[in-house]
């Protein structure tokens, strides 16, 4: 993500005249700011450090669930002309998903996914995988944000608080 944020966001925002300002923490970006002020945040701030995105969209009982991608075929832009998902699961081995391992059945979810979202190749897939990573974040984050208002009487959007301890 940071490498889509750096290398797109950034010069898009440039373009657009937002005069952006990032702050990173290490090499990872925490946040951009616009000079309009709209804010673009790092959500895992507020979780506990092993919350994914999976497990965050089952904490709110989400009916959308983080879907399976086997980056490790990602080699070269040609992949993604791929005309189906791989059913051996040594082929969704990768370096982002470290030495977690795929089941037969989360294969099986993610080429169901990738029928019935009509992908005719793996980069239709993609992009049906990155819109659910982006409607679970929304979904579970404002789900997030009432139960704290509502337990805790503040909402991390209002206030500008990012963070756990704040």
């Amino acid at each position: 993500d940071h490498i889509l944020l750096e290398s797109y966001l950034i010069p898009y925002l440039y373009e657009k005249k937002c005069r952006p300002k990032m702050e990173k923490k290490g090499n990872k970006v925490t946040q951009i700011r616009t000079s309009s002020g709209i804010s673009f945040r790092d959500m895992t701030k507020l979780l506990a450090p092993s919350t994914n995105l999976r497990s965050f969209g089952k904490l709110f009982n989400l009916e959308q669930v983080k879907a399976h991608f086997p980056f490790g075929l990602l080699t070269s832009v040609k992949i993604l002309d791929l005309p189906e998902l791989p059913s051996d699961p040594k082929l969704w081995k990768s370096d982002l998903t470290g030495n977690a391992k795929i089941t037969g059945q989360e294969i099986e979810e993610a080429q169901k996914l990738y029928v019935d979202s009509g992908c005719k190749n793996l980069g239709d897939y993609l992009r049906t995988y990155l819109k659910l990573d982006v409607i679970i974040l929304y979904k579970a984050g404002q789900e997030w944000r009432r139960t704290l208002k509502r337990v805790v009487g503040i909402d991390f959007i209002e206030t500008g608080k990012y963070t756990i301890s704040s």
